[in-house]
């Protein structure tokens, strides 16, 4: 069984569903009755979820507040088959959640609920990280951008995983990619990664270039960009494209953390990445679809 360890933001999905048959005389909004509610991980949980569901074990490094969100978040880590390795509940920290209004399968609006400054217990976890490692084969760090990977953080995982010889694959976050210098791979999808490199990717020659950009300017062994319905683009020896195989798109959301996912584990199982891109690629498009 392969053996991740997932270092990144945790946070709750809390969904809200009702229905609407009127509008507020206090003011022109929708007057929602609640029918049911939902909870589920999210952030870094949505990658856990996607590793357990194919059979890994994962455990689980990162920070929540010291309230009612982060024991919920603990729950739901543990019930879902997690092990949470090292959560850190920090004093004076709200823990994430967002909270999406949903009306005849509508979002509404969404309420978030989060603090997004970097951690201030970053020291302890870089004191008990190579420990906690050595029962892994590869880490996986889901940067949502709430300030558990921090600069310092990010760059001192990547070193003391580099030194243990583990694969550091990275969903990164922001326009500045320099912490993740020196990770086994990064998996932007294009608006992400444009947005980092400074210019559009509309082409295929405008993939390749920046594919080969982000290898070279951060040291990567592969790169690899998500592209939607158009398909997943990979460099490792050389650049190849992934077309979707969903015939229809209903909604891509989720299919980023599904080829994570299944490309993390097929390099633990020893394939070579464009190996693993066809089955994160076919897994990809069931979510889609």
């Amino acid at each position: 069984m392969a053996k991740v360890l997932v270092v990144g933001d945790l946070m709750i999905d809390h969904y809200i569903w009702g229905s609407c048959d009127r509008i507020s005389p206090e003011a022109p909004v929708q007057v929602v009755n609640i029918k049911n509610e939902t909870k589920r991980l999210g952030g870094c949980g949505n990658v856990v979820s996607n590793l357990i569901a194919l059979g890994a074990e994962v455990g689980v490094v990162s920070v929540v507040g010291d309230d009612e969100l982060g024991v919920e978040i603990l729950e739901l880590l543990k019930s879902r088959g997690a092990k949470a390795e090292l959560v850190i509940s920090e004093t004076g920290r709200k823990s994430s959640q967002k909270s999406r209004i949903m009306v005849s399968h509508q979002q509404v609006i969404r309420l978030d609920t989060e603090s997004i400054s970097d951690i201030n217990c970053a020291d302890e976890i870089v004191s008990k990280f190579a420990d906690i490692l050595a029962s892994y084969d590869i880490v996986l760090l889901s940067d949502y951008g709430k300030g558990v990977l921090s600069n310092y953080l990010t760059k001192q995982i990547i070193s003391i995983a580099k030194n243990n010889h583990k694969m550091v694959l990275v969903d990164p976050k922001g326009k500045d990619y320099s912490k993740y210098k020196g990770a086994t791979l990064l998996t932007p999808n294009k608006k992400e990664a444009s947005e980092a490199l400074g210019f559009g990717i509309d082409n295929d020659e405008s993939l390749e270039l920046a594919l080969k950009t982000m290898k070279l300017n951060y040291e990567l062994e592969y790169s690899l960009i998500t592209l939607s319905e158009d398909g997943i683009g990979l460099l490792s020896d050389e650049v190849k494209k992934f077309p979707a195989l969903a015939k229809e798109v209903f909604d891509v959301t989720g299919a980023g953390d599904t080829v994570v996912a299944v490309f993390t584990l097929a390099l633990c199982a020893g394939l070579n990445p464009y190996t693993a891109m066809v089955l994160g690629n076919l897994a990809a498009s069931i979510v889609i679809r």
